[in-house]
């Protein structure tokens, strides 16, 4: 991604009230603005114990990672499941989203994780 398409994308990110992080977080941002989803019910950087998701429905204990380059490398697929590990025994749904194969997958994934919190959220409704 050049600078200026960088600057455009945090600066529409920061327009819809979201914080602006790295080039996939906005994305995750932007789908879930599209989605519907807003930053008051999106918590960002929500902290829970020790770590601090990258997005997290709090109501209904649903967290999303966007997972960059790092998460794939040994130490950080280490600390992922760890961590992963520890939020899912407090009773936490972890989905982990990429875009290493490109953006129609990204989309599935975001698309996936839009119906999973549309259900659990439903669920927890009553309806």
């Amino acid at each position: 991604m050049t600078d200026t398409l960088r600057r455009l994308v945090h600066a529409r990110v920061e327009e819809f009230g979201w914080r602006s992080g790295t080039d996939l977080e906005d994305a995750v941002a932007l789908w879930l603005q599209r989605a519907g989803h807003q930053p008051d019910r999106v918590k960002q950087q929500h902290r829970v114990g020790r770590f601090r998701l990258d997005f997290a429905f709090p109501d209904v204990q649903i967290a999303i990672e966007a997972d960059g380059w790092h998460h794939r490398s040994p130490e950080g697929a280490a600390w992922d499941a760890e961590r992963d590990s520890w939020l899912r025994s407090q009773g936490w749904i972890v989905l982990r989203v990429d875009e290493r194969h490109g953006k129609d997958s990204f989309d599935e994934q975001m698309s996936r994780v839009c119906r999973l919190v549309h259900q659990v959220s439903k669920a927890e409704a009553g309806g």
